[in-house]
């Protein structure tokens, strides 16, 4: 999976996580997202601690709101806002 970029959504916990986690693991660059900001950064630091991948970002976005799903897409765009050192 290395070169690969990954966004998954409700990687705070749960198969969320685990995928995450699994996917960082195969060398991804893993994208999650979360409501509550600190619980996505606690996630990116336990992902990046489980897998030994640092390459890890994180954004806070409510997926249940078309407004927070167009600002985050909005994010990964070139001259997009960007929440994180993100490099999608």
């Amino acid at each position: 999976m290395g070169g690969n970029v990954v966004l998954i959504t409700g990687a705070t916990g749960g198969i969320g996580n685990a995928a995450a986690i699994g996917l960082a693991t195969m060398g991804a660059r893993v994208g999650i997202t979360g409501r509550d900001l600190n619980r996505a950064e606690q996630a990116s630091a336990d992902i990046r601690t489980a897998s030994g991948n640092p390459a890890t970002d994180r954004f806070a976005a409510d997926m249940s709101s078309q407004p927070e799903v167009r600002r985050l897409a909005g994010a990964g765009r070139p001259g997009g806002s960007h929440h994180s050192r993100s490099q999608f």
